[in-house]
């Protein structure tokens, strides 16, 4: 086996993990990794960085990541069952120095887990097939022109503790591989059906299926405790600086609105979405 600066091979040690064992961030492999944080090397490798257990474990679950790398450091972890993660998810693993992971790190506080994965599809194309053959009639969450990582990756969390299963993420300014969206999401990014398109194609399909699309919008008179949130429903969000796009304007079927009593014009998007998610819960749960 041909080993790179720095590098050694250990086989089945105590805890019945095979690795390689680096020490030099000189070395090719941790800077591959390290570069996965930005976008270009993202898109050029088809790879992507995730960080920390919950995250990597909600990936592993989710069934639609498979893995290359696992970097670890025993020395930053924070529980009992980072070793059995490792062991289970199948990827390569590789041991490095607690200074080595701080610096590859993306976060204040690692927990001695980053991997990176290949990219799994998140085109409309895959979205139609999956929507069509379950047949879905759960709500469905429409975010338009999200500037923020950390916002979109809030909404996403949120949508999970909602019951929303699908949030389609139309006109992106980002990306969904972004490692801000994994870590606000912690890791919901994977166990949501979360797709990426042109606002048109998405209300094509919503409409094909049924689908109300309900759009959310300052101008709109009628409050959304006041718009009918049951059945087969999509709501649908702007983004915070330019709101709804014109199409989503002149196509949607509802409009409503959050009230605003104070001087502010608007609220925050992650905000706002929680709100009116958290509405059709109240609503579903009426008798």
């Amino acid at each position: 086996m041909y080993l790179c600066i720095g590098e050694t091979f250990a086989l089945n040690d105590e805890q019945g993990i095979s690795y390689l064992e680096i020490t030099s961030f000189s070395n090719e492999k941790l800077k591959n990794i390290s570069n996965l944080k930005e976008k270009k090397h993202r898109e050029s490798a088809g790879l992507f960085f995730l960080e920390g257990y919950r995250e990597i474990l909600r990936a592993h679950k989710s069934g639609k990541v498979r893995f290359q790398n696992l970097l670890f450091s025993p020395e930053c972890f924070l529980g009992e069952n980072e070793t059995a993660l490792i062991r289970e998810i199948g990827a390569k693993a590789i041991k490095v120095p607690k200074k080595l992971f701080e610096k590859i790190s993306y976060r204040d506080r690692p927990d001695g887990l980053i991997a990176t994965a290949h990219f799994f599809p998140i085109d409309l194309d895959t979205f139609q097939k999956k929507f069509q053959t379950h047949r879905n009639k759960k709500p469905v969450l429409v975010i338009e022109g999200v500037e923020k990582p950390g916002n979109l990756g809030t909404i996403l969390r949120t949508a999970e503790g909602a019951g929303f299963h699908t949030v389609l993420v139309a006109d992106p300014r980002l990306d969904l591989f972004n490692p801000n969206v994994i870590r606000a999401s912690t890791g919901a990014l994977f166990s949501l059906d979360v797709f990426l398109g042109e606002t048109e194609n998405i209300y094509s399909i919503l409409q094909k299926n049924e689908y109300r699309t309900l759009a959310v919008t300052p101008e709109a008179k009628k409050l959304y405790f006041d718009a009918d949130l049951k059945g087969k429903i999509a709501l649908v969000f702007g983004s915070e600086q330019y709101g709804l796009s014109p199409y989503a304007r002149s196509h949607s079927d509802e409009y409503f609105s959050l009230p605003m009593y104070g001087e502010a014009d608007s609220l925050n998007l992650a905000m706002s979405a929680g709100i009116v998610m958290y509405e059709v819960i109240r609503q579903g749960l009426q008798k």
